[in-house]
């Protein structure tokens, strides 16, 4: 059963484009069906996650921390007693906004696009899911609930100023309640994103050899889990110790995060979603100790692993390969798609958005093969 501020089952989905419902699911499976149908999200698969061309088949990719995240934002609000469909659907589309080479491509774009708005990989998430994915013959978009919308560009919290063009220019004709919280559903996907890729970071730097299991140890929380697993089985191969550590901390997040935004829940007796989003901070949180232990594990990982990358990426010279591509394409735009070129109708700015839009939804794979046939 649902508590009582949870997003219900049988609520008015509020779609853009009004559509028959299905007795068989609920508005939030639907949803989620249509993400994981979307070829945006099959793409991600091709898509950095840290590592750009990775050296193994088993590091992460934009498509796995994505499943990975949901699956933790289901577990979280069935123990909260939230509804989980929700909170998954919002997860799965977290990242469908991020261009090739991960948040090195992310600044290029928005460079490029520093006089057109900028770039966002959130906001370029709604803008894939409203405007650049068109499966459906009726509307524009994969028209998902107004609760996934919502939840999809405020989970990391309300707008109070700034707020890009292309978010006011969809909340004037599908009001989000910009100013607002987000659903717990909506905050429990964006903490579910920072379990998982905190742990699963330290889990493929270590598989990469970027550090040691000693050079971890240096965290308290490693340190802390691994003298208990060490002391328990004397004999553990270090890939068993590693790999028991890595799950002894998602465990314990999770369990943090349920324990502390339960109390959380109970104490503050909210009634309904209104008083959710009328609440003064966000209701779904980790306790003050398990903030400062994730705070440890991202010191670490920016210094011994995301630091790093931006040099490796070097070699490869992504902002090379994206400047040279959107070069290309601003000067042959009979070399997009014709359902690229039919986009392009409001002058230079919407031109630029328009192929960075085609830019961003690219794999690393397809950039780079158009930039060695088209460029080079």
């Amino acid at each position: 059963m649902l508590i009582e501020c949870a997003v219900k089952h049988d609520v008015d989905p509020q779609r853009l484009f009004p559509e028959k419902d299905y007795p068989q699911r609920s508005p939030f499976s639907r949803d989620g069906d249509r993400i994981i149908h979307a070829s945006a999200f099959r793409r991600l698969i091709g898509k950095t996650q840290v590592f750009i061309k990775p050296q193994s088949d088993h590091v992460r990719n934009r498509l796995t921390h994505t499943i990975e995240v949901s699956r933790a934002s289901r577990q979280i609000a069935t123990m909260l007693g939230l509804n989980a469909e929700l909170a998954e659907a919002i997860a799965l589309v977290h990242d469908m906004g991020h261009p090739p080479y991960g948040h090195i491509g992310e600044n290029i774009l928005d460079k490029i696009l520093s006089d057109s708005g900028g770039f966002n990989h959130n906001v370029q998430a709604l803008r894939v899911v409203t405007h650049l994915e068109n499966p459906y013959p009726d509307f524009i978009g994969l028209n998902l609930s107004w609760y996934c919308l919502e939840g999809i560009i405020k989970h990391n919290g309300p707008f109070k100023t700034d707020i890009p063009a292309y978010v006011q220019e969809y909340n004037s004709k599908h009001d989000l309640l910009l100013n607002t919280y987000p659903s717990c559903e909506a905050q429990i996907a964006s903490l579910a994103d920072d379990i998982a890729y905190n742990c699963h970071d330290l889990q493929d730097g270590l598989r990469a050899n970027l550090f040691s299991l000693n050079d971890i140890s240096s965290i308290s929380l490693v340190r802390q889990y691994r003298n208990k697993i060490s002391a328990n089985h004397p004999d553990i191969s270090e890939t068993h110790l590693s790999l028991s550590i890595i799950r002894k901390i998602f465990d314990y997040f999770i369990s943090d995060l349920n324990h502390t935004s339960k109390k959380a829940l109970d104490d503050a007796g909210l009634k309904s979603l209104e008083e959710v989003r009328n609440f003064q901070r966000d209701i779904i949180s980790f306790s003050d100790e398990a903030k400062e232990h994730l705070k440890s594990i991202k010191s670490f990982l920016w210094i011994n692993m995301y630091e790093k990358q931006v040099d490796m990426s070097k070699e490869d010279n992504p902002e090379n390969v994206i400047m040279s591509v959107f070069k290309y394409f601003m000067t042959e735009i009979d070399a997009l798609p014709n359902s690229w070129q039919k986009r392009i109708s409001e002058g230079q700015e919407e031109k630029i958005r328009i192929i960075c839009d085609y830019i961003a939804g690219m794999t690393e794979k397809f950039i780079y093969k158009t930039y060695k046939e088209k460029v080079q």
